[in-house]
């Protein structure tokens, strides 16, 4: 049952608000102007807030920040000079920490306050950390358990880990001129500045100062409040036919090698072909037939020459438009999510991730049982995804300096009526944010302090997947693209696979909550 959090307010004049405006699709049975109905909240929780010191200029402001129920809207308030900063750091916050308290990003309203004696500049997204545990704390009605003596240094990764490009020794002694002495600091910074992180330890020992390390959101949050973040687990019972993907693909296989021999295809691109099919059954026969779901694999490959050397690719199509149309009429959820990886991956312009389309879909296609939705969940979920993604872009941009995260593009995808195509583009989208992020930070690394991180980063979200696949089952919504990709990524050592086995988690689970949240 959806939580309900009551929130006192106190009012607070000559504070400015921004919400972001998001565009709506006709198409996905939404009312535009649905994400306008509830007015904002009367500003102010002197109950809620952490003191942050924020530079430059030394000025130490108050910051607070609080959830209500609503749809999705971002609002900031305070003495700010840099608004679009300031408002993506408060968007990247309620992305992570809707994920993290395993609810729908669009079921809440989100509010962020500074004050401060004189107006703040800073460029980038804006303490993001320290918000993200504050609507953490408010959506788990933990408020009262926050230390709001403490500063937070680093920034929040998409998938909840920390995040610094700072020199800890020198931050340090800045923050003890400011007044500042009980900081948290990413694990990241002592795992890679080594003799640097030792000094502001020293340093730390001798002005009395309170240094702790945190390695993500979670670490956080229970060192603010003295409360870990809950970790409910339902029973996963995740009924498909794994091996369905290769002898989907064993079929495709057959087809082409019958169509290559009745066209002449080559003698020398057959054998290659034989003997990277080869090297599939002996996959297949070792039982590993999560290797069939990703790219590359010796099937992929074998199937992939036969497609180039007869030029025909229609009976790609044929198998996977028959499991999109199957999940529309059942509208299993497991059908569903797995019919949409198969379609966003036969629109990829790509022979070989059209042939590994099939795999997904010959998956869906053997789904027997599992959770049903509605229309009006699917599209709901729909929209949680694109506000995410959209959310998510705005954060990555405004942290790197760049374009990586594409509105237009995100928009022109959710317009379009292909609704699986789009859950399948807006999944994957998320992880590439996620990925793109963490990857900016880890290439600003010497090698060895690289590999330590990524060694760390890795172990994180092998534990984060885990506990959210087993937090949707409790919701009655776990996902079997994820389940599938855990499985992968654990299997090859390919730490990108747990950054997709995320999003689809993430959103297939929310798209549950969605269909019975908002149920009459």
């Amino acid at each position: 049952m959806k939580r309900i959090y009551i929130i006192f307010f106190v009012i607070a004049l000559g504070l400015s608000i921004i919400t972001a405006s998001i565009s709506l699709n006709h198409n996905k049975s939404i009312d535009p102007s649905s994400i306008y109905t509830l007015q904002p909240a009367n500003l102010g929780n002197t109950q809620n807030y952490l003191i942050n010191p924020v530079f430059p200029a030394h000025t130490i402001a108050s910051q607070y920040g609080f959830v209500t129920e609503g749809n999705g809207r971002v609002f900031i308030g305070g003495l700010y000079e840099s608004g679009n900063g300031y408002l993506a750091g408060a968007k990247g916050a309620a992305v992570v920490a809707s994920m993290l308290a395993y609810q729908p990003l669009t079921e809440y309203d989100y509010y962020l306050y500074i004050t401060s004696p004189s107006p703040i500049n800073v460029g980038g997204a804006v303490k993001t950390d320290s918000a993200t545990v504050l609507f953490l704390a408010s959506m788990l009605n933990d408020q009262s358990s926050i230390n709001k003596s403490m500063y937070f240094l680093g920034d929040v990764g998409l998938e909840g880990y920390m995040y610094s490009t700072g020199v800890v020794y020198q931050r340090v002694v800045q923050l003890y001129e400011g007044g500042i002495y009980y900081l948290v600091v990413p694990y990241m910074m002592a795992l890679a500045e080594g003799n640097n992180f030792q000094m502001a330890e020293q340093f730390a020992k001798q002005h009395n100062i309170t240094l702790m390390t945190a390695e993500d959101i979670p670490q956080m949050y229970e060192i603010l409040t003295n409360q870990m973040l809950p970790k409910p687990s339902g029973y996963l019972d995740l009924q498909f036919n794994i091996t369905s993907g290769y002898y989907s693909l064993s079929k495709i296989y057959s087809e082409y090698l019958s169509l290559a021999n009745m066209n002449g295809v080559n003698q020398d691109i057959l054998s290659t072909a034989e003997q990277y099919w080869s090297e599939a059954e002996a996959l297949a026969s070792s039982g590993n037939f999560t290797a069939f779901y990703i790219y590359p694999n010796p099937a992929i490959s074998a199937i992939t020459l036969l497609v180039n050397a007869t030029h025909n690719t229609s009976i790609l199509y044929t198998q996977v438009n028959e499991a999109v149309n199957d999940a529309y009429k059942t509208m299993n959820l497991w059908k569903l999510e797995t019919a949409a990886e198969a379609e966003y991956l036969l629109q990829s312009n790509n022979v070989s991730l059209e042939v590994l389309a099939n795999a997904w879909a010959g998956l869906s296609l053997s789904i027997k049982v599992g959770p049903t939705i509605t229309p009006y969940g699917l599209y709901s979920g729909l929209y949680n995804m694109f506000v995410s993604d959209v959310y998510s872009a705005e954060y990555v941009n405004a942290i790197t300096g760049t374009h990586i995260g594409n509105i237009t593009l995100l928009t022109q995808i959710y317009d379009n009526p292909n609704v699986l195509y789009d859950y399948g583009f807006l999944a994957n989208y998320y992880a590439k944010l996620a990925i793109a992020l963490r990857d900016y930070y880890l290439n600003q690394l010497n090698q060895s302090s690289r590999q330590l991180i990524y060694q760390n980063i890795d172990s994180y979200m092998k534990n984060l997947t885990t506990i959210l696949e087993n937090a949707a089952a409790y919701y009655d919504g776990p996902s079997v693209v994820g389940y599938i990709l855990i499985k992968a990524g654990e299997t090859t050592g390919n730490l990108n696979l747990l950054y997709y086995s995320m999003a689809f988690i993430r959103f297939t689970m929310n798209t549950e909550q969605l269909t019975w949240y908002n149920a009459d």
